[in-house]
């Protein structure tokens, strides 16, 4: 074979030096030709290199050795991340062990560590049951004899464990399945999220007044172990009004795994999905669905309107104002509630910037209530209602239970006894080639003074279907049909509540039938999407009907290069009370300014009121920022006998979120400022956030300011080496990744990965490892001049590798001290490695990225303190 000579002379710019990860490449390589997917990491062929063709002063050798047989694995503990077949089962610490006559040690299982593998031990071998009774025993068990045909690869990179086994001797678990001892409860800790907006009106009404008025929304919490207290709560006032103070939750609440369920104690609410939602001061025990499996489980509504002006959205359920916000004009889109339950409308009100109003009803109740063949879900409440519209609080006891008994039928049932008040309710969903159907009967008996028909029942259907060869989409379709003797619990509750107050119980309103429909229709291939929304009301007590009616279209075109958005709706609303009927038409088209990343979007529209008239609109909408942190708003409008424009301003801090509008029309002026974020008080101190869910998690990553989580937008490492990351799934296996970008260069990440199962309620805290260090690049050379040999190893004063020589004699190090001593080594003689002493300048004295230093490396024997000072072997800063 013919060989070339090549010149140890430096390249123009061929100046950096070898990483401790390029030398690992050569056992990478070693290990990539020699060891098949999962293989054992143990059993590797012996793969040579000629050191030959590394660049070397002549008549020396590079011991390569090291490298045949890929990165061998040294006995001791290993905190490794545990897959199965690629299927994440823990993170832990494993002890492995040397093995005769192997050079790489291989991992341990203990009796725990193999009950967490999920196997199927009735289909082991008689080897494998002799390897389980080790394990049992206490000794050390080797999962290639346990399992037939079982095989590990070890990453000692990544700290990285897979193990490979056949399907059959596996139990079978569903997709996403994360075993219950992996569920994380999380440390004690202490958090709230809060929730400011302020709205000042100058100038609109008939008087022409001013007024101010300010919403204060508190979520609070307090974790110790699995125990978990929430308060939910909103304060408002305004400068010609009242103060108001409302208690929307309070309540503490402990996970039960082994039923699957939650139990609460305190103010909260009913699940609503037999009954409707109800609050309730007192104990309930529930299950909770995100227990089970992702692929197993089975709400707050989405929330859609137009705003015409600079407006302030507020959102009550029976009373409650559960939301408040400030929106710019145009359609907005409200999908962060809280959940309260599944049943009970929202009532949605809008108040522009000239002080009108109005409302819309968004229905919350449930679908069909399908469950799987032999899932059972239940809820037991006991207590006082809790109603702000009710003074009377009543005792009441609460039941239901679900159950799937195949895939075609589901039967549930309900009873409520309260004072007064006695209700029984019989139901069934069915699964059926033409959608799926619920149908359920509610018999109620109430006790109203004063009132006689006061027996009847309540008949309610619900449809569900997805027609996939039309891409039809029946998300809800439901009628309710009531007698004229039937009283919903809270109707009841509320005429009980009048006759004490001396009031006629008839007003009370009673609901006679109700239908809701929501419908998409996708065309696909372009053609855009059209959607319908409806909902009639009725009642027995009243004339009229209440009608809420929207048909509408939407696509994207395009056109000159970009992508124009276009919907076009109409709306029909008509008021029971009242009869008034008011038809609206509205039609925009929104086109980006450019193709960038934040080019702004102008978006126009139009909008024929028959009551008010026609208004037209124009937006210009965009944002800035890295992480898109900064969004802003301009606006104009026109309408019969007045203009109005306004501005509108976020900015998304990684501790806050800012926003702010004003705006001004003929004879009003308007300005609004807010700010919602949230403050988590944990082990390793106080961090602030921008928002907070109720699973949260807190990243620790010491030395790392300024590292972004990419699981969510804008969080990033603070100052303290902590972060949070609002909004994890409960029970379920997350992946929280950091980006190291950004990040001072004498930090480095031991990993940028970790995962965690949170319980729900809980603060979990992910550490990531760091090593922080100086880094540093070194020109090394022998006492007589000639390079250093190219590959050869660089060790610090214990032992440690910390990097090796590259081309030109050149070494880059991390994670060094400001001054010590190294040594290389390319063979076991005497005369194959050497040593030198460094000292590296002050920290902002580096020349570029990393510092530069100069130095002679001699004999090994023989140094001393001095010389590892760096005062006598050479180490001269640049």
């Amino acid at each position: 074979m013919r060989t070339r000579e090549y010149s140890s002379r430096p390249r123009a710019g061929n100046w950096f030096a070898l990483r401790r990860s390029h030398a690992v490449m050569l056992g990478a390589l070693a290990a990539w030709g020699a060891t098949p997917a999962f293989a054992d990491s143990t059993m590797l062929a012996d793969v040579q290199f000629n050191s030959e063709f590394l660049m070397k002063p002549k008549g020396q050798s590079v011991d390569v050795s090291r490298f045949e047989r890929g990165n061998p694995v040294q006995p001791g503990e290993y905190t490794v991340d545990l897959y199965v077949n690629g299927n994440w089962v823990g993170h832990d610490t494993l002890r492995f062990v040397a093995r005769d006559g192997a050079g790489n040690a291989v991992p341990c299982f203990s009796k725990a560590l193999i009950e967490r593998l999920g196997l199927d031990f009735s289909t082991l071998s008689d080897k494998g049951r002799g390897e389980l009774a080790k394990a049992q025993a206490g000794e050390c068990a080797n999962v290639a004899n346990l399992v037939d045909g079982a095989s590990q690869s070890f990453d000692l990179s990544d700290l990285r464990l897979d193990l490979s086994i056949p399907q059959a001797a596996l139990l079978r678990n569903p997709q996403g399945y994360v075993s219950p001892e992996f569920w994380d409860e999380g440390v004690t800790s202490a958090t709230l999220g809060y929730n400011l907006n302020s709205f000042r009106v100058t100038g609109s009404g008939s008087a022409g007044l001013s007024n101010t008025q300010t919403y204060l929304g508190l979520n609070s919490g307090v974790n110790v172990g699995s125990w978990h207290f929430r308060q939910n709560s909103a304060l408002t006032w305004q400068s010609n009004g009242p103060r108001t103070y409302q208690n929307i939750a309070t309540y503490v609440q402990h996970d039960l795994p082994s039923i699957r369920s939650q139990l609460t104690l305190g103010d909260a609410f009913t699940d609503g999905a037999v009954f409707d939602s109800i609050g309730i001061r007192g104990v309930e025990l529930a299950s909770d669905d995100r227990m089970l499996p992702d692929s197993l489980r089975g709400y707050a509504p989405l929330i859609r309107g137009v705003a015409m002006t600079n407006a302030r959205v507020s959102v009550t359920q029976n009373g409650n104002k559960l939301y408040e916000t400030t929106v710019a004009p145009g359609a907005f889109e409200i999908n962060d509630l809280y959940a309260t339950g599944y049943g009970g409308n929202l009532l949605v009100t809008v108040t522009e910037a000239d002080g009108s109003q109005h409302s819309f009803s968004v229905p919350y109740a449930s679908v069909a209530q399908l469950l799987r063949p032999g899932i059972t879900r239940f809820n037991v409440a006991a207590g006082q209602l809790r109603d702000a519209q009710v003074n009377q609080h009543d005792n009441l006891l609460q039941g239901t239970v679900q159950h799937g008994f195949n895939n075609v039928i589901t039967g549930y049932a309900g009873t409520i006894v309260a004072d007064g008040y006695l209700a029984g309710l019989l139901g069934a969903a069915v699964n059926t080639p033409l959608g799926a159907v619920a149908l359920d009967v509610t018999e109620a008996r109430a006790n109203i003074r004063g009132v006689t028909n006061t027996t009847g029942q309540s008949v309610r259907i619900s449809y569900s279907k997805l027609v996939p060869t039309t891409n039809t989409n029946f998300t809800v379709a439901a009628y309710r049909y009531s007698s004229s003797g039937f009283w919903a619990l809270r109707d009841a509750m509320l005429a009980r509540s009048a006759v004490a107050a001396g009031q006629d119980p008839s007003s009370v309103d009673r609901q006679r039938s109700q239908v809701q429909l929501t419908m998409n229709q996708s065309f696909g291939n372009g053609w855009g999407n059209a959607y319908v929304v409806g909902s009639t009301l009725d009642y027995w007590n009243r004339s009229g009907t209440t009608t809420q009616f929207q048909i509408g279209y939407n696509n994207v075109l395009r056109a000159l290069g970009t992508n124009f958005s276009y919907n076009v709706s109409l709306s029909r609303q008509r008021d029971g009370l009242t009869g008034q009927m008011n038809n609206q038409i509205f039609a925009s088209v929104s086109i980006p300014l450019g193709n960038g990343q934040h080019a702004p979007t102008l978006s126009t529209s139009f909008t024929h009121n028959s009551q008010s008239g026609s208004s037209e609109q124009a937006m210009l909408n965009g944002s800035a920022g890295v992480d898109n942190e900064f969004t802003y708003g301009v606006t104009a409008n026109h309408a019969p006998g007045s203009s109005a424009g306004g501005v509108n301003g976020q900015y998304r801090s990684p501790y806050a979120t800012l926003a702010a509008s004003a705006s001004g029309g003929s004879g009003y002026s308007q300005v609004s400022a807010g700010v919602t974020g949230a403050i988590v008080a944990h082990p390793g101190g106080v961090t602030f956030a921008n928002d907070l869910g109720d699973t949260i998690g807190v990243v620790e990553a010491k030395d790392a300011k300024g590292a972004r989580i990419t699981n969510s937008s804008g969080v990033r490492i603070d100052n303290f080496g902590y972060a949070v990351i609002p909004y994890l799934t409960p029970y379920s296996l997350n992946t929280v990744e950091i980006d190291p970008k950004g990040i001072p260069l004498d930090v480095e990440f031991k990993s940028t990965s970790q995962q965690v199962a949170p319980r729900a309620n809980s603060v979990v805290m992910i550490h990531f490892g760091t090593v922080t260090g100086r880094a540093a690049v070194i020109s090394a050379r022998l006492p007589n001049g000639a390079p250093l040999p190219f590959g050869a190893t660089v060790y610090d004063a214990k032992g440690q590798g910390v990097g090796a020589i590259g081309q030109n004699s050149r070494i880059f190090v991390r994670g060094v001290a400001d001054e010590g001593a190294l040594t290389v080594k390319w063979g076991d003689a005497a005369d194959e490695q050497c040593a030198f002493g460094y000292h590296l300048p002050p920290k902002g004295e580096d020349r570029g990225a990393y510092a530069h230093i100069d130095a002679v490396c001699g004999a090994a024997a023989g140094m001393t303190n001095q010389a590892a000072a760096g005062s006598s072997a050479g180490g001269k800063a640049q």
